[in-house]
Parts: structure tokens; C-alpha cells; sequence
């Protein structure tokens, strides 16, 4: 294992991954997982990650159900070792894992091509499983019929016991009189009666206890002996049979024993690799190829290990002309994060595991990844920080070539600044003249200079906010960036005068007026860009709103359409049920010609239609007005009407209809004997408001010519309230009419005085 494993804490990784990993062989897959060396093998392994994560995708989680170390078992087995009950029934378990596994991947059409081999090679041991299943029960015990020997023997020990309790009650009973307790007591495995000593004498058996008092003796009468030894020479003969079932299971086990390991294998396999998808859920990760094409672009990179509620995401890139990023800025503000990000998720992609980036990255293979971050001094040695650095480094170059990876932290460090300085810039010299990729963190002044100057180098610095002396933890590209060490004092308590004292000591030590000059360029264009990464952020999340706006209009649209959809196949379900409630209605009054109740029954239909909202304004039919208009005004279930002829009605809720407003307006005039004739069944009413007296009156006369010519009795004249003169001069017309016996106002359900009912001749 090389020292990066530990520096970067992969294992952190690995126990993470271990978490959603059910099976033993997976974990074992799991703990030997170590960087691949060969690209081709790699990126195989990564493609059968990403086919698993979309047959998952597409089919649901893959069914695993096995705890089996089989490794343990075929040792066993080899050594002509039997194995016990509940292990046979965790193969038992297995196999059915397998045959359930055989299933899901047979009735998916999807093939897996990276895989497709290993998954073909699960193979159900019908032979194995009915043995196992007809000989363990799922309490991990033999069925006593699991051969004829067995079924005997237990059937014979049964007997025994049972003669054996009919013993103990019958001696029981006998030898009442000299017992010191009433129930027989088991000593050594045998029942014994329990005998007052003085009486020891009368009983004949073996002594088998004393109590302490020495006024009990134990005894097991010699009735009890002859059935107690035939009974444990059954337990033997049972143990023995017992011995040869789970024996001829065990060569069963031997026989099958490479399909059993292939099963095995598969199902630790799956398992692993569907512990690194649900990984890389918890990651946010992907699976991405790698290549040796000189170029690393980790886009929106997060370190893994750091809660995802909080981690910053960054970008990093390097090339075949950029090799190198040199990242400055204040310390805490997230240099030493960001160089572990890059190594860990390289690292990551040399172990074929999901990388926390997005999917336009392009990931670089590196053979080696060496890293020299933080304290890493040898106490043994007794070396210095500085010292350890140094000899870590050097061992890193010893090896080094254009394939690797190198991460150094703060380099030159530790030393005195000058001596560091120039130590760190003819390191950057020599890492770029072995063109590897390269990530190094300094503060020094003339390493950032040197990096500006030089354009096989990539110039980062981590934004600051002056503002609220704080790090964001955002890189920002093509700047070197400042330390802050004078901000960060005043934050963190150190007195204004000294800070103020120190400033002046180095703008008149170390700054000329071009260094002054520069540092105020640099100030400028990091302003600029800090405003311009600001920027670009809003927009980012401008967009993400926009998106997820359109999104939910989408949605929205959906939903309204579906509810649509809904509300028209209601409708129509509604409508259809209506119209065979009234066609029943209809074909009864032919057949009874019993008005009144088809009146009530019809009414009835329309007034269980009551489950609507009313609002003011709402259009609405009267039923027993046979008029529509627009609601004024609502009090609980009291609602007023206003007419389409201008008249106001008060009337309830559920004595209407919600209904549409009407398209046409109400036709004063109308040919009623054209309507009446061309009808294929006539109404029962006549509907007259709106009309003036004349018009009425002529309208009901033809009315009550049809309706007589139809032998109709009973007729309804809708007239309204209003003021009266069309009521009245109704009535006078009726009083006259050769057609009408008599007359009255309707009932409440017949719109009352608002309308009159009519008895025909």
C-alpha cells in the first residue's frame, strides 16, 4: 500500500463503500480493491460499473441475499469435515439468491456485454436444493423423515418416552406414601423419585442424589432403567443418522462445489458493485473513463470525505503545455483541500470507484500519485518539518516521471524564507522539466512571480473576502493570490497597533513603488475577476431558477392536463348514468303513465347532483323553474337567483345545477306549435317567462292543444313572480279553457307560486 492511500484517507472511502455491502465475498472484494496498473483493465472494470448503473437504472436494484464465506465451507468440505444444519441452509439460501438472480437478469432484455460472461455462469442446483430442502427444516433441524432409518428411530423414541411418563406416573402413585415430593426430579440426566430417606429401603433402584438435609434420597427405580438405557441407545443410533445425512449432504456440497464457488462469486461481485453505485448516489458521483491523453479537467470537484451540505466545489485543469498549478492564498482558506480533492479523485479513478465531479470531466491515468502534504516529520530520524519535507521530496523525485501525479504543500517551507523561496522555485523548474502534472501550494512572493511568468503554469489563488475577513473556499484562475496575514491577525484579536506597525514595517522593507504599482494591478484584476466569478455564479442560478420554473410549468401543464382529461371522463361517466336513470324514468311513465311520480323521480336525479362549489356570479339552472340565471347572493345553503328574465328567485343549493352561460337569449317569440309537433315526446311543462300577456296566452293555448291530442292530465305552467299581470292573466285564460278541469299553484318542489299546476279533461 503506498504512503497516498493514507495521506488521502482511503480508507475513509472504503469503510464508507463497506456500508452498503451485504455479502462476505463482497467485502472481500472490497478489502483487497487496490489501484489498477493496467489502463485496459481499468477502464473495463469502469464500463461494467456504468452498464450495472444503467440496468439498475432502467430495472430496479439487483436482488442480493447471501452471507455464505464459502472460502470456509470448500476448506471444510475438502477436509471431509460435515457441515452443520443452519450452514446448509444459508447454501439453501443461496441458491435461491441465484435462481432469483437468473430471473431478473432472463426477463430484461438489456444486456450487459462487460458482464454478460459472469452473469451466464449462475448456475440453480436442482439436485442439491430438494436434498437440502427435504432434509433441514427452517429451524436448522433434521425432518424426521429425511430417511426411513431416522423416521424410525425417532418414532421408537417417542414411544420410549412415553412409556417412560406413564412409568413415572404409575411409580409416582405407588410409591406415594414415601415421598418427600410429589413430582419426579431429573438427576444425571435420568428421572428419579424423590423418597423420604428413612423409607430409601422400600424402593428398589439406583441411588443417584442426596439432599443436603440427607432427609431426601433420589432414586431411579430399576422400571426405569431398562427404558431409560433402550432410550439413549436410540439418541445414538439418531446421532449416528444423523451424522450420515448431513455426511452424504456434505458430499453433495463436494460434487457441486465449483458451481457453488462461481455462484459465489457472482453474487459477491454484484454486490460490490452495487455498493460503489449506491456510493456514488451518496457522492453525487459518476463513473468516467480515464486516459493517458495529457489532460486532468475535474469539473465541479468536491472532496468526498467532506459533508456534502457544505463541501465547495471547485474546478482544476491541466494539460499537455500547462503541467503545472501553482494555488496561493490565505491560510484556512482551502489550498491543502483542494490539492487532496485533485489527488483523492485521482486516486479514486485508478480503483475504478465514483468520482465527485461532473460528467464532462476528463480524467488523466497517472502510474503514480505522490503527495507531501502537512506535518510529516520522522520523529525516529529526529528531522524537522523542514527536514521531513525535504526527504519526502527527494524520494518522490527519485522515481519520478512525465506520467505521474505530484501534490506538494506549501512548498519550501519550514526554513528560512529566502532559503525556501529559492528552494521552491528550482523545484517548479525541475518538476517542469520532468513534464508531470503538478499541483503545489506557496506563499512565497517570488514563486507566485515565477509562476505569472511562465506559461507552462496554471496561476490560482483562493478568493478572500476582505469584507467579512473570511475564506469562500472559490478558486479563481490566472492571479496569484495574497495571504491576508495582516487581516487575519486584526480577525483573530491581535492588537490594531501592532497590525498597523507591522504593515509599515514591510511596505518599507519589502515593497519598492513597482512592487506597490503591481500589487495594486493584481488587486484590480482579482477584483475584477472575483466580480466577474459573482457574476457568473447569479447567472448559474438565474438559470437553475429559470429551469426549474420551466420545469414546474411543465409539470403544472401536465397536471392540468391530466385533471382535464379527468374531469371529461367523469363528465361523460356522469352524463351516461344520468341519461339511463331518466331513459328508466321514461320507460316506466310509459308503461304506468304515472306522472307524478316520473316528476319526483326526475327530480331526484338532478338533485343528487349537488357535490359542486357555488360562487357568486356562477350560472345556475332552477329545476323546478326550468329557467337559468346568475347567483347574487349566498347564505349557507340559501342562495339567491337572478333570472335570465330579470326576475329574482330565492331558492337553495341544492335546487340547482352549476351550468354554463347560456350562449343565446331568451327568444320571446317562438312558434310553440312547430316546437310542440316536431317533439318526439312532449314536455310536461311549459315554460312562459319572459313573454308578455298576449304572447303567453297564445303559446299556452296551442300547449294545451297538443297535450290533449296526447291525452296528457297533468301539465305545469312556469310563470314566475314578478308582478303578477302574467300570472293573472294566465289564470283568467285557464278558467275558460275548454281543456282544463282545475287548477292550483304549485308545491314547494314545484316552484310554488312561481308556477301553476294544471288537471287536464
Amino acid at each position: 500500500m503506498d504512503k497516498a492511500w493514507k495521506i488521502l484517507e482511503i480508507d475513509s472511502i472504503i469503510k464508507r463503500i463497506e456500508n452498503y455491502i451485504k455479502t462476505y465475498k463482497g467485502k472481500e472484494l472490497l478489502y483487497v480493491l487496490r489501484p489498477y496498473k493496467d489502463i485496459k483493465e481499468l477502464n473495463d472494470e469502469i464500463d461494467k460499473n456504468k452498464e450495472i448503473l444503467a440496468y439498475v437504472s432502467e430495472y430496479g436494484e439487483i436482488p442480493i441475499d447471501s452471507v455464505l464465506n464459502f472460502n470456509d465451507i470448500i476448506l471444510k468440505v475438502s477436509k471431509g469435515e460435515i457441515l452443520d444444519e443452519y450452514t446448509y441452509n444459508l447454501i439453501k439460501r443461496e441458491l435461491l439468491n441465484t435462481k432469483e438472480l437468473i430471473k431478473y437478469f432472463s426477463k430484461n432484455k438489456t444486456i450487459i456485454n462487460k458482464y454478460s460472461r459472469r452473469i451466464n455462469s449462475l448456475t440453480f442446483i436442482d439436485e442439491l436444493f430438494n436434498e437440502i430442502n427435504n432434509t433441514i427444516t427452517i429451524d436448522d433441524s433434521i425432518y424426521d423423515n429425511a430417511t426411513p432409518k431416522l423416521n424410525s428411530i425417532r418414532r421408537s423414541k417417542r414411544n420410549i418416552t412415553n412409556k417412560i411418563k406413564e412409568s413415572v406416573t404409575s411409580l409416582l402413585s405407588k410409591y406415594r406414601d414415601y415421598l418427600a415430593l410429589d413430582n419426579a426430579a431429573l438427576k444425571d440426566g435420568s428421572y428419579a423419585l424423590a423418597i423420604q430417606s428413612k423409607y430409601k429401603n422400600n424402593v428398589k433402584g439406583l441411588v443417584k442424589d442426596v439432599s443436603d438435609s440427607s432427609l431426601t434420597t433420589f432414586i431411579t427405580p430399576f422400571e426405569f432403567v431398562d427404558l431409560e438405557n433402550e432410550l439413549h441407545t436410540l439418541e445414538f443410533e439418531e446421532i449416528n443418522e444423523i451424522h450420515a445425512i448431513l455426511k452424504k449432504l456434505a458430499m453433495l456440497v463436494s460434487k457441486y462445489k465449483e458451481e457453488l464457488r462461481v455462484n459465489n462469486n457472482v453474487i459477491g461481485e454484484l454486490d460490490f458493485y452495487l455498493a460503489k453505485i449506491k456510493y456514488s448516489y451518496e457522492i453525487e458521483g459518476i463513473f468516467t473513463n480515464v486516459s493517458k491523453n495529457n489532460s486532468l479537467k475535474l469539473l465541479n470537484a468536491k472532496h468526498p470525505l467532506i459533508d456534502k451540505k457544505v463541501v465547495i466545489s471547485n474546478d482544476f485543469s491541466l494539460n499537455k503545455k500547462e503541467r503545472m498549478m501553482l494555488i496561493s492564498g490565505p491560510n484556512a482558506g482551502g489550498k491543502t483541500v483542494a490539492l487532496k480533492t485533485v489527488a483523492i479523485i485521482c486516486y479514486m479513478a485508478k480503483l475504478a470507484l465514483p468520482l465527485p465531479v461532473d460528467i464532462d470531466s476528463e480524467i488523466q491515468y497517472f502510474n503514480h500519485i505522490y503527495v507531501d502534504i502537512g506535518d510529516d516529520q520522522s520523529l525516529g530520524e529526529n528531522l524537522s518539518t523542514f527536514s521531513g519535507h525535504i526527504s519526502n521530496i527527494s524520494k518522490i523525485l527519485r522515481y519520478l516521471n512525465s506520467e505521474d501525479l505530484v501534490i506538494l504543500d506549501e512548498i519550501g517551507n519550514g526554513t528560512d524564507p529566502k532559503e525556501g523561496e529559492s528552494l521552491a522555485i528550482s523545484l517548479c523548474k525541475y518538476l517542469l522539466s520532468k513534464r508531470c502534472f503538478s499541483l503545489i501550494t506557496s506563499h512565497y512572493e517570488n514563486v507566485k512571480n515565477y509562476g505569472l511568468n511562465n506559461e507552462n503554469i496554471i496561476n490560482a489563488s483562493f478568493i478572500f473576502d476582505e469584507r467579512k475577513i473570511e475564506p469562500t473556499y472559490k478558486i479563481i484562475y490566472g492571479i496569484g493570490g495574497k495571504s491576508y496575514g495582516f487581516l487575519i491577525a486584526k480577525k483573530y484579536g491581535l492588537d490594531q497597533t501592532i497590525v498597523n506597525d507591522a504593515m509599515n514595517i514591510y511596505n518599507k522593507n519589502y515593497l519598492t513603488n513597482e512592487q506597490i504599482k503591481i500589487n495594486k494591478i493584481i488587486n484590480k484584476e482579482s477584483f475584477l475577476k472575483e466580480e466577474q466569478i459573482k457574476i457568473n455564479e447569479e447567472k448559474e442560478k438565474l438559470n437553475k431558477k429559470i429551469n426549474e420554473l420551466k420545469e414546474k410549468e411543465q409539470k403544472l401543464n401536465e397536471r392540468e392536463e391530466k385533471l382535464r382529461n379527468k374531469k371529461i371522463d367523469d363528465l361523460d361517466e356522469f352524463l351516461d348514468g344520468k341519461y339511463n336513470e331518466i331513459e328508466d324514468i321514461y320507460n316506466e311513465f310509459i308503461k304506468t303513465k304515472d306522472i307524478k311520480k316520473a316528476y319526483r323521480k326526475l327530480d331526484e336525479v338532478i338533485e343528487n347532483d349537488t357535490d359542486f362549489e357555488l360562487h357568486i356570479n356562477d350560472y345556475v339552472y332552477i329545476k323546478s323553474l326550468e329557467s337559468y340565471g346568475s347567483v347574487k347572493t349566498i347564505n349557507g345553503e340559501k342562495i339567491t337567483v337572478e333570472l335570465t328574465s330579470g326576475f329574482t328567485v330565492k331558492t337553495e343549493k341544492n335546487k340547482v345545477v352549476l351550468t354554463n352561460k347560456p350562449t343565446n337569449k331568451v327568444v320571446k317569440l317562438r312558434n310553440i306549435d312547430n316546437e310542440i309537433l316536431n317533439q318526439k315526446t312532449m314536455s310536461f311543462s311549459i315554460n312562459l317567462i319572459g313573454y308578455h300577456v298576449d304572447e303567453a296566452v297564445d303559446a299556452l293555448a296551442s300547449y294545451l292543444d297538443q297535450a290533449s291530442i296526447r291525452k296528457m292530465k297533468e301539465v305545469k305552467v312556469i310563470h314566475g313572480y314578478g308582478t303578477g299581470r302574467l300570472r293573472e292573466g294566465i289564470h283568467n285564460y285557464l278558467k275558460n279553457s275548454r281543456y282544463v278541469e282545475s287548477f292550483r299553484f304549485g308545491s314547494e318542489l314545484d316552484g310554488g307560486s312561481g308556477s301553476t299546476i294544471v288537471i287536464l279533461k
